[in-house]
């Protein structure tokens, strides 16, 4: 099939001829065409290095709030959003806080856009060349996630020294997936894992997809963040109940030292202030 505008396409050379003058004559040219076949893709911008100036740049779009989690839990429509301001003004119960860390493998650490051609013509990951993410596909995730869980909770960083449950979040697919040279889905897998301390919780495999409303880059992009939202709306989801709430007597010590009771002179005690 015809691979989508702008994408990278990498041909195999002939096999060279057999041994003789006239096979020697063939590979010294076929080597000159191959060079000169090099430079020519180097030139038009074919290859990966090309020049940051001509890259067009992606990102997941503005971000947007999937419904907090208790309405998610009680079966309330799943896939309504709101923008970020609006949820923050809302002023929406909060629950148990939670640290977030999301990694990738390293093919996905970069900020090249995958895509997959159908299994007929190689169950390959390929890339476009002049198209680019704003940043790697796992920061841009985790930042969007990040904001969808803080509707309603305290979002921690891993390193944070406050003592809550981790959530980690593992990208395993996120590439635009073509079915024909016409139609194509954005595909994005994640793997969780909730842990309290040492301790593991839970763990879960999710995965959505959404249709590509063209076959380049942009539809890819699109049809990504549309795919990303609802993972991020079957996270928030699933982690419904399974996050333990802090004990109630934990307090910072400096907290625990200004409840304590002060002896006075004669034995009795001063509330703390």
């Amino acid at each position: 099939m015809t691979e989508p505008i702008g994408a990278i396409r990498v041909t195999e050379a002939p096999a060279a001829a057999g041994p003789g003058r006239h096979g020697a004559r063939r590979l010294r040219t076929l080597t000159a065409w191959l060079l000169y076949a090099g430079t020519a893709a180097l030139m038009a911008g074919c290859a990966t290095s090309t020049p940051s100036g001509s890259l067009t740049r992606f990102d997941l779009g503005p971000p947007t709030m999937p419904v907090t989690s208790a309405a998610a839990n009680a079966g309330n429509a799943t896939n309504v959003t709101a923008p970020a301001s609006d949820v923050m003004a809302s002023g929406a119960s909060r629950m148990p806080p939670l640290k977030v860390v999301v990694n990738a493998p390293s093919w996905l650490d970069a900020d090249v856009i995958y895509y997959r051609l159908p299994a007929s013509d190689g169950d390959q990951a390929r890339v476009y060349a002049n198209s680019r993410w704003l940043a790697p596909p796992s920061r841009l995730f985790g930042d969007r996630l990040r904001a969808a869980l803080s509707v309603d909770r305290p979002v921690l960083a891993a390193g944070d020294p406050t003592a809550a449950p981790a959530l980690r979040v593992e990208l395993e697919e996120f590439a635009q997936y073509f079915d024909s040279t016409s139609v194509s889905r954005g595909v994005v897998q994640v793997r969780a894992t909730l842990f309290d301390g040492p301790k593991l919780l839970a763990q879960t495999t999710l995965r959505a997809q959404a249709p590509a409303a063209s076959a380049d880059a942009a539809g890819g992009a699109r049809a990504l963040a549309v795919a990303s939202d609802a993972v991020q709306t079957q996270l928030i989801q699933w982690l419904a109940g399974r996050v333990p709430a802090p004990p109630a007597t934990t307090r910072a010590p400096a907290q625990s030292r200004a409840l304590r009771a002060a002896p006075s002179a004669s034995g009795a005690t001063t509330p703390a202030r």
